[in-house]
């Protein structure tokens, strides 16, 4: 009897668990899709746009007005985005054609580094992640605006142009005057589905954490600001998210992490990510691509802290 009384124990205590995993297993794929389904339609918009302005705009328009002082070019650069949105998937040619019509390697490279997330499509999608809340809206804005213009300025200040531009651009690049409707849509639905595997992937990932890791573990690590903008910083590297979507997986981990590691987030991975550092390690000189790395990362680790001790809280 008293076998019998074990046996149905533990066969009770293995349900529940099964029930639990279920359950868990479940809260985890809602909050995926979720995430995916809030995000794809501004995917869609930024790929198609993105598009569009790669085939439309003629980067001489631009060159005319570029100014050449070091500063405004940066500062210029790093605006651009809100003119000619192109999501990090396509600003590297777009930086390209720039620098190549006249434009200093200061603006080029301000703009590479920040158009991704200055610009119209991104701004839109960060405030409905967050419910529009247009104080983080901001603060993303003028993170990313610091890190950018400022490893920009530095790297146009100790780098020639020749590390920007003498090596062969490994970037498929059409001709303008020959792309027909076809070839636009048959080109974004290209980058929609590139972009939507990583958007799968980085939800459930983003999904798991916040159900499956354990709440102690969690809170050990995001009681240490120094280890939580660690920890989200890699996870936006590792991710490699489209920037039109990563507001969206950021607001699930929002729930766990302080707000500077969020940011760290958001800034980092539409500088530096797994897609990002393969392209700029075959297009830019060793020298150029490292500095671009460890500025970034570096600028990005600290305003991070600087949010979480409070060095912000009178300007937003």
């Amino acid at each position: 009897m008293i076998a019998g009384s074990t046996f149905f124990i533990i066969l009770g205590t293995k349900a529940v668990q099964n029930r639990d995993i279920l359950e868990q297993t479940a809260n985890v794929a809602t909050l995926a899709l979720s995430v995916i389904l809030q995000a794809l339609p501004f995917i869609l918009l930024g790929v198609l746009v993105s598009s569009l302005i790669r085939y439309l705009v003629r980067e001489d328009w631009i060159a005319k007005f570029a100014p050449k002082n070091a500063v405004a070019g940066v500062i210029i650069g790093s605006l651009l985005g809100l003119f000619i949105p192109v999501c990090d998937c396509g600003v590297l040619p777009v930086a390209r054609g720039l620098f190549r019509k006249g434009v200093s390697m200061h603006t080029a490279l301000a703009y590479l580094l920040t158009a991704p997330v200055i610009n119209p499509v991104v701004i839109l999608a960060t405030a409905m992640a967050f419910q529009w809340n247009w104080h983080l809206v901001g603060l993303r804005v003028v993170s990313t605006f610091i890190v950018g213009a400022t490893t920009a300025l530095l790297a146009g200040s100790l780098f020639s142009s020749r590390a920007f531009s003498d090596k062969e651009w490994h970037w498929h690049e059409h001709g303008k005057s020959k792309i027909s409707l076809h070839q636009l849509l048959v080109h974004t639905g290209d980058e929609f589905f590139d972009v939507g595997r990583y958007l799968i992937i980085s939800a459930f990932l983003a999904a798991a954490i916040q159900i499956w890791v354990h709440k102690g573990i969690l809170i050990q690590a995001t009681s240490n600001p120094f280890m939580a903008a660690g920890a989200m910083m890699f996870l936006a590297i590792a991710m490699s998210l489209c920037s039109d979507a990563d507001a969206f997986v950021a607001r699930v981990l929002a729930n766990q992490f302080p707000l500077g590691s969020v940011m760290a987030f958001l800034v980092i991975g539409q500088i530096i990510d797994l897609r990002n550092i393969i392209l700029f390690a075959k297009n830019f000189r060793l020298s150029l691509f490292l500095f671009l790395a460890v500025a970034s990362l570096g600028l990005t680790y600290v305003l991070s802290l600087s949010i979480d001790f409070g060095l912000w809280k009178h300007l937003f």
